[in-house]
């Protein structure tokens, strides 16, 4: 999966039983700016981290923070922008889980659930997405005034005159 932006791709390892495949193609492309993601469970965790691993070029995802960021946005109906050209799979696919608190050991503990039935590619390629943003750094409201204003001329190259050449 390529995050939509040339700054920085990003390939997830998590669930795709690749791990070493995707280490092996993000390594020599590292200072390109290719990095391995995973999205780990749980709320403690931070949204975006460098895993600790010594040797490991790899970056952590807090999949629970980030979906409960997401869903927070999207209770509040303009926290999130989307094309007008998305199905309604899509839509479907980025609702298809839920936070249920269940109990373990007698202690509440918060988690994102599957609905039954439903898929959840686009969910979890949204919280990479997010992942990726977050390691781009840009702000995208002023890229987005670069690229819509005219582009600046060229600066011509300086030619250097001497009076040697002409002895």
């Amino acid at each position: 999966m390529n995050c939509p932006t040339s700054s920085r791709r990003c390939k997830p390892t998590a669930g795709t039983g690749h791990t070493e495949i995707v280490n092996s193609y993000t390594r020599p492309r590292y200072g390109r700016r290719v990095v391995a993601i995973k999205g780990v469970p749980g709320f403690s965790r931070q949204f975006l981290q460098k895993s600790g691993t010594k040797g490991q070029l790899l970056w952590l995802v807090g999949s629970d923070a980030v979906k409960s960021q997401l869903f927070t946005r999207l209770a509040r109906g303009a926290g999130v922008r989307f094309g007008e050209a998305l199905e309604p799979i899509f839509f479907e696919q980025l609702t298809s889980e839920r936070r249920v608190v269940r109990y373990a050991r007698g202690v509440p503990q918060a988690r994102f659930e599957r609905i039954k039935g439903k898929r959840a590619e686009t969910l979890d390629a949204t919280v990479y997405a997010w992942a990726a943003r977050q390691l781009i750094g840009v702000n995208f409201d002023r890229r987005a005034e670069e690229l819509s204003s005219e582009a600046a001329p060229k600066k011509q190259p300086q030619v250097v005159r001497s009076a040697w050449l002409n002895r």
